[in-house]
């Protein structure tokens, strides 16, 4: 007599084919295009209400990704809106260029 005991056999889920989905039309990567952030910067900037500007302090005031006010601050520079002040790698730091 054996000690082995047999296994029953696992039950295997049946497994469901993905669905396919159709290519997006519209990129939702952004919730607000880069375009209009640099136009509320300007408008802040106009106003003197901001004294400068993180990637970080841009992405919380307006609601969007960081990567987003990063584009957004890269070029309200190359506008001559904003200047930087401390280019650092993870944190740059952007006043108002006057």
């Amino acid at each position: 007599m054996s000690t082995k005991r047999e296994k029953p056999a696992a039950k295997k889920p049946p497994t469901k084919k993905p669905e396919s989905r159709a290519p997006s039309l519209v990129d939702y990567r952004y919730t607000e295009s880069i375009e209009e952030i640099v136009k509320k910067i300007e408008s802040e900037v106009s106003k003197g209400g901001v004294k400068y500007y993180t990637p970080y302090t841009l992405a919380q005031a307006l609601n969007v990704k960081v990567s987003a006010a990063k584009r957004a601050l890269r070029e309200a520079v190359k506008r001559g809106i904003l200047k930087i002040y401390s280019g650092g790698r993870r944190s740059p730091l952007y006043i108002l260029a006057k």
